[in-house]
């Protein structure tokens, strides 16, 4: 098994089947979490039903800190302004009423504004007050504990069922007195109470306000004509209104809805987590594969440098000791020895210059100094250079293109990009020794392909042969030496000059390599 293959394998182990068997324990123990949600959901309802009764529950005890702040000191028939101010301000609060105790009996001082108060309701509330001795003495003890007690007052009217009183105890002179607020039921329920339910319900919650004996909402949430209200969930009993009811319930139909819903939401949460660790595990593996590549790649390259390193070596050695020794015969075999040393010790420095501008350029430490370059001068300059070891190889060439051509480029860099083409033309080239070099520009850049009709490469390679250290692994092009660097070391050239690289290429057929260079 290669090692690729046995990282695979230790990835699925370690990371995908410990994720795909904790899925399907989570999807098995859905069911069995439908009874947990199901009192989670109630308990959380009824919490907010809760919170809906205190926001009630506070704004009669501001109403309350109010009316003990504006109330007089003696109470009388007349109006006090703080009073006054206090319904004013609150269209809900129909009146207010505070007992006092004068030669054994209730007087009721009665505040409201004009037309909100039936006249004989208050003659209604003293009767009641009196019929409840008991529990005011109750009340009386709790506010001497500091605890401000409120309730609602029973009275028989039937002709006012809108209006609700509320007694309390409140202190005048150092004594105590029952006081008491009228509620407009409906403008409480509406104006009051109404925005906090919005706010509470949001889009996720229906809350009403239910009429206890018929269950008719006289308020909700939903604020669509068209849309049926769903049925509550959970119906709690609203404090300050004994008559009516708080009600609240999801926007779906059931609480099986809204489990269902959840349970398929996990399932899509689940399988979007198996998902993701699968393309991560890939790309993972993608990753690692190709470092094990590289590493292979470092590996051949070493390999294959030595090799190209120790030829040029050994005959630099053996002629060189052949001279030294005084065992050359004649002095044209002298020429050819010095011939053969200077051409390997070429060769053995190339490599080496080769290896030393691909670590400079990969580190970016290579320093470039752009310059405008006239291209034909610059190929013709290397071609001249080249012509003889072109001809020694038995290669023909040819150089058409813009006589005119101007680049920004480096100059090194340029001339070793296109010396490493050449190079590689001859290097993979058997039967058919024929170069082509042709020059042009395109929108913005200026281009030189380098044509051979060499052995050509694969569509599989072509996409590796851009990746330092790669070589060939298959076919022809594997036969031949080389260190792995040049395609390589040309890209990056090409990278740090703002330019690219394309090929073009069909085993058999030979290469096209296009350089692109910016325009001057």
């Amino acid at each position: 098994m290669k090692s690729t293959q046995r990282i695979g394998l230790l990835l699925t182990l370690v990371f995908l089947l410990p994720v795909l068997f904790y899925s399907v324990y989570e999807l098995s123990s859905l069911d069995e979490d439908e009874k947990m949600i199901q009192e989670i959901y109630d308990k959380q309802l009824e919490s907010i039903i809760f919170s809906a009764n205190q926001y009630a529950d506070d704004i009669i005890g501001n109403w309350i800190s109010k009316f003990e702040t504006g109330q007089s000191q003696h109470p009388t028939d007349s109006m006090p302004e703080g009073i006054k101010n206090l319904l004013n301000l609150n269209s809900a609060l129909a009146g207010v009423f505070i007992v006092d105790t004068i030669d054994n009996q209730f007087v009721l001082h009665q505040y409201s504004l004009e037309d909100q108060m039936p006249p004989d309701l208050w003659a209604k509330t003293a009767t009641s007050l009196n019929q409840h001795q008991t529990l005011i003495g109750k009340f009386v003890s709790f506010k001497q504990s500091g605890f401000q007690k409120v309730e609602p007052l029973i009275i028989q009217d039937k002709d006012n069922p809108n209006l609700h009183c509320l007694i309390f105890i409140t202190q005048v002179d150092e004594g105590y007195r029952v006081a008491g607020l009228f509620i407009a039921a409906n403008l409480f329920i509406e104006d009051v109470v109404g925005p906090k339910l919005q706010a509470i319900a949001k889009d996720q919650f229906v809350l009403s306000v239910l009429l206890k004996d018929t269950d008719q909402a006289v308020y909700t949430t939903i604020k669509e004509a068209n849309v049926e209200r769903p049925v509550e969930a959970v119906t709690k009993e609203f404090w300050i209104l004994p008559d009516y009811s708080l009600g609240i319930s999801a926007k779906v139909s059931t609480i099986e809805e809204v489990i269902r819903e959840r349970t398929r939401t996990n399932m899509l949460l689940l399988a979007g987590l198996d998902v993701i660790l699968i393309i991560a595990v890939i790309l993972v593996f993608r990753n690692l594969r190709k470092e094990v590549n590289l590493a292979q790649n470092k590996s051949d390259f070493v390999s294959n440098v030595s090799h190209e390193i120790r030829t040029p070596l050994a005959l630099i050695s053996m002629f060189a000791e052949t001279l030294e020794m005084d065992r050359v015969p004649t002095e044209e075999k002298k020429k050819e020895y010095y011939s053969i040393i200077s051409s390997e010790a070429q060769r053995l420095t190339g490599i080496v210059n080769k290896i030393l501008t691909f670590s400079q350029t990969e580190a970016k430490k290579k320093t470039l100094h752009f310059e405008e370059l006239h291209v034909e001068t610059e190929l013709k300059s290397i071609l001249n250079t080249y012509d003889f070891h072109l001809r020694n190889k038995g290669f023909d060439y040819t150089y058409a293109g813009d006589s005119n051509l101007k680049i920004l480029a480096d100059k090194q860099a340029f001339v070793e990009a296109i010396i490493n083409l050449i190079d590689n033309a001859m290097k993979y080239s058997d039967e058919k020794k024929r170069i082509e070099l042709t020059t042009g520009h395109n929108g913005t850049m200026g281009f030189i392909k380098i044509k051979d009709e060499g052995v050509g490469i694969s569509k599989r390679d072509q996409k590796h042969i851009f990746d330092k250290f790669y070589r060939v692994s298959s076919g022809n092009l594997a036969k031949s030496r080389g260190t792995g660097l040049g395609l390589s070391l040309v890209s990056q050239l090409m990278e740090s000059q703002k330019g690219t690289i394309t090929v073009e290429s069909e085993p058999g057929k030979g290469s096209q390599f296009t350089l692109y260079f910016p325009l001057a």
